[in-house]
């Protein structure tokens, strides 16, 4: 799992043992952002509810460093004690199973409920859950469905045995003996005693009935870092019980796994090359010698988790100037958020550079560093002009840009967010850059980081430049979101700034709307810290800085206006806001102009209709001189179609309008541009006017005044080909 590792920790190696480094290391891929083996864990066996569940996570534990690793990891975060090898019960982190355990909570309430244990009160512990989790077991109500208890009778057993190779039982049988473990057999032994200590209780307590279920929560969905066994009376259990059906591991599903290993002598050998750069290394401050320590928020055993735990919803300024307070004042600051990027291999120790290998895959700094590549995207990036050297523009998968608007629960979450979705990633790889939370808080001395001032100038640079782009590319409208995902909610560690459309968002944006931190927000805090840190002088800086700013902003409008002026009077020609536009079309070089509201009339679905909606994407057509959208049709077929349109438009809805009557010579080419555009059912036969009656019954027609010896015999009526599409919106043709 570490991807760094000191070279005189390696020397002591032999090549046996570095090879099996560098292929346990391979293993980490930092799913969904994990930094931590717990993390890891999650998003690699989303469930583990069964026995194949269960060997699956034991086997990637062993993949990913085995046992060791996982002590580490519990060190890291204040679980386990180096010195004594036991659970801590400490205030931070809270370990509450662990606490009841040494005797330093009781719920004496409960005493008569331990003698249920009879012989094996001695090793083991009966514990309750809370009062209004009991009391709320069968609610409905999604406050208490995921901590209520799961049943009307239900008890939790815990060892009285503090060593950490009993705080889960994903680890029973793994701790190598030199750290106090016992073999795969004896932890057989211990976990059938566990089971026969459950039983007894539910037998001897009374008003149970002989419908028992005992359940593990496995490391990874556990929410307490200690030993705790769900006893349940099945015969009532509530809604919980479903709710947490895909983490509830039956013990016997435990019991079947263990027996597997011990009946094939399974030992795992655990090299000592998973250690650390800095084994048992407490996370100390950079003032003071201050210890810091996790408070175990839902069983974290990493920052990121820890985070989230604590500040479940980060979108506005106050949670983000909570999530910086956290990290600086309770958690060690930047220097042990490096630690645990170093620990999962996102960050290379001796430069300080985000990694961009395969494990873990972090997929913009690959980008960045161009070991990814999106030819497609090479005219995007130009458009963020003399930004484009400092910063790159990304695109989502095609498939999740496809599905943006999708609420099927497949897509809704990966999904992009709006139909124009784009990402702004740095060139620059320095892990101070690699999310918003850790901006202006990295140490100058030792690993390069900057300022706040400095990281204040950089974050207006990264909102120019989005708007640079946005501003820019076609087809997008005023209305532009920027947004990070901060750390602790990230899912890629490094460094993507939302660049939203704001005017047609999809279902994950509001899946995500906890999460989504507008860079104002951002901004905000960052000019706060830096007033209150250096009082008038800082605020100098910043004034100085806001007018450079400005002044860069300037600079660009004007470019952008020079940029955007005749594209604007373009699109104003031919597509608008409202449905009475007049739209200025260069038919085969002849003018038209003709309202858009008139052009709506054709059928829904047919091209003629789809060209000029909200939805077609202006720069798919050409330009004349004038500004007018040129269209590569035969004049003379659209007119007559066009015309015909005009008339429908006027003619009420009460009265038939006859179809057109079109010159012979005409009479292919009027066909076939019909059958294109779509709209042949207008013009081959009466149709029913479109327009409004004004309250006045039609008049009826007059007589014709034409000479009837003039006019040339009515022609056939149209005829569609044979063979047509269904969907006119599908037709391809030459608009350019």
């Amino acid at each position: 799992m570490f991807a760094a590792l000191s070279e005189r920790f390696l020397s002591e190696c032999s090549a046996e043992e570095v090879v099996e480094i560098e292929r346990r290391q391979s293993f980490f891929v930092g799913a969904d952002g994990a930094t931590s083996l717990k993390a890891e864990i999650v998003a690699r066996v989303p469930k583990i509810c069964d026995a194949s569940s269960f060997r699956e996570a034991r086997d990637l534990l062993e993949r990913l460093g085995g046992a060791q690793a996982l002590r580490e990891e519990l060190l890291f975060s204040g679980f386990v004690d180096p010195s004594t090898g036991r659970l801590t019960v400490n205030d931070k982190p809270f370990n509450v199973f662990a606490h009841f355990a040494a005797g330093k909570m009781e719920q004496t309430s409960l005493a008569a409920e331990q003698d249920a244990l009879g012989d094996y009160k001695s090793k083991f512990l009966i514990c309750a859950n809370r009062p209004d989790n009991d009391r709320h077991w069968d609610s409905t109500d999604p406050k208490w469905m995921s901590k209520a208890s799961m049943a009307r009778r239900h008890r939790f057993l815990t060892t009285k045995d503090l060593h950490w190779q009993w705080f889960n039982l994903l680890v029973a049988g793994l701790v190598p003996s030199e750290l106090g473990g016992i073999s795969p057999r004896e932890a057989l032994t211990v976990v059938e005693e566990m089971k026969a200590a459950a039983l007894r209780f539910a037998r001897n307590v009374g008003g149970w009935s002989d419908q028992v279920g005992l359940y593990v929560n496995v490391f990874g969905h556990n929410n307490v870092n200690s030993l705790f066994v769900h006893i349940l009376d099945m015969t009532e259990v509530g809604p919980g019980f479903s709710v947490q059906a895909f983490k509830n591991c039956p013990l016997d599903a435990v019991l079947k796994v263990l027996r597997e290993e011990a009946a094939s002598s399974m030992t795992v050998s655990v090299s000592k090359a998973i250690m650390p750069m800095h084994p048992g290394k407490s996370r100390v401050s950079s003032a003071g010698g201050k210890h810091f320590f996790f408070a175990g928020t839902d069983g974290a055993t990493s920052l990121k988790a820890e985070i989230i735990g604590r500040i479940p919803v980060l979108k506005d300024a106050s949670s983000f100037r909570e999530a910086r307070r956290l990290l600086v004042e309770e958690l060690g600051g930047a220097g042990t958020l490096r630690q645990e990027l170093i620990r999962s291999g996102f960050v290379n120790e001796e430069t300080n550079q985000l990694t961009t290998g395969n494990n873990p895959f972090n997929v913009f700094a690959k980008c960045a560093a161009g070991a990814l590549q999106q030819p497609n995207m090479a005219a995007e990036q130009a458009l963020l002009g003399k930004f484009k050297d400092e910063f790159m523009i990304c695109s989502n998968r095609p498939e999740n840009d496809e599905h943006w608007d999708s609420e099927d629960p497949e897509w809704v979450g990966k999904a992009s967010m709006s139909r124009r979705h784009r990402f702004l990633t740095s060139r620059d790889l320095h892990f101070q850059w690699f999310n918003a939370l850790l901006f202006g808080l990295v140490e100058q001395d030792g690993w390069g980081g900057v300022n706040k001032v400095k990281a204040l100038a950089q974050i207006e640079k990264m909102k120019a430049a989005a708007l640079k782009y946005a501003t820019a590319v076609e087809g997008w409208s005023d209305k532009i979101g920027i947004f990070f995902h901060v750390f602790g909610h990230n899912s890629v560690n490094s460094l993507h700034l939302h660049i939203l459309d704001m005017k047609e968002l999809g279902p994950t944006f509001w899946r995500y709307e906890y999460k989504n931190c507008p860079i104002d927000a951002v901004l905000k805090v960052l000019k706060e810290e830096i007033d209150h840190e250096h009082g008038a002088e800082g605020r100098l800086q910043r004034l100085e800085l806001a007018a450079s700013q400005a002044a860069l902003a300037v600079t660009e409008a004007a470019s952008l206006v020079v940029e955007r002026k005749s594209t604007s009077q373009q699109h104003s020609k031919w597509q608008g806001s409202g449905s009475g536009d007049v739209v200025q079309l260069n038919v085969g070089g002849e003018p038209v102009s003709i309202a858009k509201e008139t052009l709506q009339i054709a059928p829904k679905g047919s091209l003629l209709r789809e060209m000029f909606n909200d939805r077609w994407d202006g720069h798919q057509h050409q330009f004349d001189a004038e500004g007018r959208v040129f269209l590569n049709f035969p004049s003379r077929a659209f007119k007559i179609i066009a015309d015909h349109l005009r008339l429908l438009h006027l003619t009420p809805r009460t009265a038939l309008l006859n179809p057109p009557r079109v010159p012979w010579e005409l009479q292919d080419e009027a066909l076939e541009l019909s059958w294109l555009l779509g709209v042949h059912p207008l013009i081959d036969g009466p149709q029913w006017g479109r327009g409004e009656s004004r309250g006045l019954p039609p008049k009826p027609r007059p007589p014709s005044r034409f000479c009837g010896r003039r006019r040339p015999p009515p022609p056939p009526p149209l005829r569609v080909p044979a063979e047509q599409p269904s969907d006119f919106s599908k037709v391809s043709i030459d608009v350019s």
